[in-house]
């Protein structure tokens, strides 16, 4: 089994998708995270509420803490919307109601690639006490993450981690 890690997701995202998903846990909710390029075992082997991937991740504001976790039910990759535009509407309505600071699905960078990845999570959870993000391994070299972050927005396959919340 392996894990999501997501570094540096705007922690006032997360706050609002717990706004929600504290009343209603199995209600699926959207991330979006700032990349260009798609996450392939999520799109190769896409996660569903059967087989969730396990996402950890850390905010902006502290990039070396593992402060949240979540079940990721389901992946889309944005740049298939333009033959389904009729999703897109949907998933935009979704996001403007419930998500409202995310304001809608985010198609295109400052340096003007499209963004890929929409993970869509439930059963999110703020850690009551954060981790590390060496306290996780890399699935290719079982190696500790580094704590030398820099900036938000990468991912990486870990192995999942037995924490206490």
């Amino acid at each position: 089994m392996r894990a999501l890690f997501v570094n540096g997701v705007f922690e006032s995202v997360l706050e609002e998708i717990l706004r929600v998903q504290r009343e209603l846990p199995e209600h699926v909710m959207y991330l979006q995270p700032h990349a260009a390029d798609r996450i392939v075992g999520l799109h190769k082997e896409p996660p569903t509420p059967e087989v969730p991937v396990l996402l950890y991740a850390s905010t902006t504001t502290d990039l070396s803490l593992v402060s949240y976790t979540a079940e990721v039910v389901g992946y889309d990759d944005k740049r298939t919307f333009k033959d389904n535009p009729a999703k897109e509407a949907v998933l935009n309505r979704v996001i403007w109601t419930l998500q409202p600071e995310e304001q809608g699905l985010y198609r295109q960078r400052k340096d003007g690639k499209e963004f890929a990845n929409l993970l869509h999570v439930r059963r999110t959870r703020r850690l009551g006490h954060p981790f590390p993000v060496s306290d996780l391994l890399n699935v290719k070299d079982d190696q500790p993450l580094s704590m030398n972050r820099t900036s938000a927005g990468k991912w990486v396959y870990v192995h999942p981690r037995e924490f206490q919340p």
